[in-house]
């Protein structure tokens, strides 16, 4: 099982989602300079991760792309129609700053411009050897 990490026309595959990430993320930090965090997006439908680093509480230059794995369920078996809400799965958005605050200051700032998302389901803090993560687990 390999990934594609995919940032400015330039490809690298990884063995592992963790190594393709931080090769994401250093990319973007190698190109941009300051960052004070991380906002990651997970698409389970196709299964890519979107990098992008974030400055100020703000997603700032350009997104790296970490292809993953095909999805297990063909294309042509997804459903049809949009499911109810409660049937909706719940997507999460990753945030990485120095503190708590500043962390859950970028989450509050990337939903305030999402009016397209219904429920907030949960949030989740994890420490990291550079701070802290902030996961925000909801459905639109």
């Amino acid at each position: 099982m390999t990934y594609r990490v995919e940032y400015n026309g330039e490809e690298l595959e990884v063995e592992n989602l963790d190594s393709a990430l931080d090769n994401a993320k250093h990319a973007i930090a190698a190109d941009l300079g300051q960052i004070s965090g991380w906002a990651v997006e997970h698409d389970e439908t196709i299964n890519d991760w979107f990098v992008q680093g974030v400055l100020d509480g703000r997603a700032v230059g350009p997104t790296a792309v970490v292809t993953g794995p095909e999805p297990t369920m063909a294309a042509d078996t997804f459903p049809r129609h949009a499911p109810a809400a409660a049937e909706r799965e719940a997507l999460r958005m990753t945030f990485t700053g120095a503190t708590p605050s500043e962390a859950l200051q970028m989450a509050a700032t990337w939903l305030a411009g999402r009016p397209e998302i219904l429920d907030v389901d949960d949030v989740g803090w994890h420490p990291t050897r550079t701070g802290y993560e902030a996961r925000v687990y909801y459905r639109s």
